[in-house]
């Protein structure tokens, strides 16, 4: 296999398409690319100049051979870069992690691979009227969470009383950490307290199916192991600083406005949750 032709199959290894499409198109290329050559080779063949054959047809005759190999190189090189074009947008569109922000209003944001915000969603009506406010795709994750969390519309839940729970699912854990950081140096500037989390795929997807925010949902599970009579529906009601509230009532320890002060508690945690959805919803899974 010549360079160009290993820069091609390269190139298709970062297409994002069925495996059936990509193996069609490189059996044709190659295909293709055969009956080039063999048109530039059958052009090149030596054939006894006769006597009265003039050089510059001999020449000719190379130089057609040439032009033919131009031709299968720079097909193959239109190749790479449109390649390299399709795999690069779609690189770009999909989603490789989901960063659930629960308040009161609950939203996620979908990150690409680089790190840029190639969605939103609100989850509920509160986020939907949150994120109406700010516009935040193509953004930088961390640019991204700074300007929500600094808008007008966000001011109202970074209140000292709030609680602001952030939550990263990705299976890429390099940049679920990364995620993860950039939160927790945003929390740390909101004067109201809050953590971070990373949560498996399992939860992220229970969360989706029962049409809650991972934060709230996990909140939810916990108040409804410690108290049996809540309902999640109940809970889908409840702000985050009231599910800590009832929780810490219900176990028994100091409630969210006895602890231990003010600020941003931002923290660290792996959500492993709890992988069965209630109700119906809408259920997506990890792209």
């Amino acid at each position: 296999m010549t360079d160009l032709e290993q820069r091609v199959c390269q190139a298709f290894d970062e297409v994002v398409a069925p495996e059936s499409v990509k193996r069609e198109t490189l059996a044709y290329l190659a295909c293709r690319a055969a009956q080039l050559e063999s048109a530039a080779q059958e052009s090149a063949e030596p054939v006894p100049p006769a006597a009265s054959e003039h050089p510059a047809r001999r020449r000719s005759g190379a130089f057609r051979a040439f032009t033919f190999r131009k031709a299968v190189a720079a097909a193959a090189a239109c190749l790479v870069v449109a390649a390299l074009g399709i795999g690069g947008f779609t690189a770009y569109a999909q989603p490789t992690a989901y960063v659930g922000i629960d308040v009161n209003p609950s939203v996620e944001l979908c990150v690409n691979r680089f790190g840029l915000v190639v969605e939103t969603r609100a989850l509920n009506d509160d986020g939907r009227a949150l994120l109406e406010g700010v516009s935040l795709e193509g953004l930088g994750y961390a640019e991204a969470l700074a300007a929500l969390t600094q808008s007008d519309a966000f001011a109202p839940y970074a209140q000292e009383g709030s609680f602001v729970e952030i939550n990263v699912a990705s299976d890429d854990e390099r940049q679920a950490e990364e995620l993860r950081s950039q939160s927790d140096a945003c929390l740390k500037q909101l004067p109201c307290r809050g953590s971070c989390h990373a949560v498996d795929e399992e939860t992220w997807q229970a969360a989706n199916a029962a049409g809650m925010g991972v934060g709230r949902y996990r909140a939810a599970l916990e108040l409804m192991e410690l108290d049996p009579e809540v309902t999640l529906e109940e809970c889908e009601t409840m702000s985050m600083r009231e599910l800590r509230d009832r929780i810490a009532a219900a176990s028994g320890e100091p409630s969210f406005g006895q602890g231990s002060g003010g600020g941003a508690g931002a923290g660290h945690g792996s959500g492993r949750g709890h992988g069965e959805g209630h109700g119906a919803g809408r259920g997506r899974g990890m792209q």
